[in-house]
């Protein structure tokens, strides 16, 4: 496949997540937004097109599969992703679901919507030479960003996501983060080593570790 394009991206970019109605009022009405917002569609399969016109910041669509950490939805995933597609700045499809959403990936390209090929485990975090070949297959997918969350509870955890960034950070562009114990520092020190999205729940945490928007931003100066 061709190269992956380079999509513009601040450097580090903060991304607010919206997973609930709640969420999405207060993204409307935030006076200092985060760089991006990630609709997570797994949670709003109800979702209308006419409730984001508020929205300022550019897009991030998702909608998680569940063995990842998303939750059930009656609508197809695929169905979904489409409908939001247009409004799109990014969309993000996990590794194992690029056959079953084949269409949302290629029609992204299509119309020049950034693509995250994403990859989380919160019960463990997998062996560098793992992490290592789920990065080469996103690359040879053509995607533009490479995301891992794993979940870190010792310092070796935390030690083999940072080498995993710190090396294959020349070869493309990657969002690392850890749940669990070390998921906290995680999201505080992988920024500065170059991970290219740090993302926060704008007010309800959907797992241990997580940071919420105004933590974050209390604890770092994005």
């Amino acid at each position: 496949m061709s190269a992956p394009r380079r999509i513009k991206i601040p450097t580090c970019a903060l991304v607010g997540v919206i997973a609930s109605v709640d969420e999405l009022r207060l993204a409307t009405g935030m006076r200092a937004p985060p760089d991006l917002f990630e609709l997570r569609l797994d949670h709003l399969p109800n979702l209308r097109e006419s409730q984001l016109l508020k929205l300022r910041q550019p897009l991030i669509i998702t909608a998680r599969h569940p063995a990842e950490g998303g939750k059930k939805v009656r609508s197809a995933r695929r169905d979904l992703l489409l409908k939001f597609l247009p409004r799109a700045k990014f969309v993000d499809v996990e590794l194992r679901s690029l056959h079953e959403l084949g269409p949302v990936w290629d029609e992204a390209r299509r119309r020049r919507v950034g693509r995250i090929c994403s990859f989380h485990d919160f019960k463990r975090t997998p062996e560098p030479a793992v992490l290592h070949r789920k990065l080469l297959r996103a690359r040879k997918a053509g995607a533009d960003v490479f995301k891992v969350v794993t979940r870190a509870e010792d310092f070796r955890d935390l030690l083999t996501l940072f080498e995993l960034l710190w090396i294959e950070l020349a070869g493309m562009r990657l969002c690392v983060m850890a749940s669990g114990k070390f998921g906290p520092i995680s999201r505080l020190f992988f920024r500065d080593a170059g991970s290219s999205l740090i993302y926060a729940p704008l007010r309800h945490p959907l797992h241990q570790g997580q940071l919420t928007f105004q933590e974050l931003r209390g604890q770092h100066d994005f």
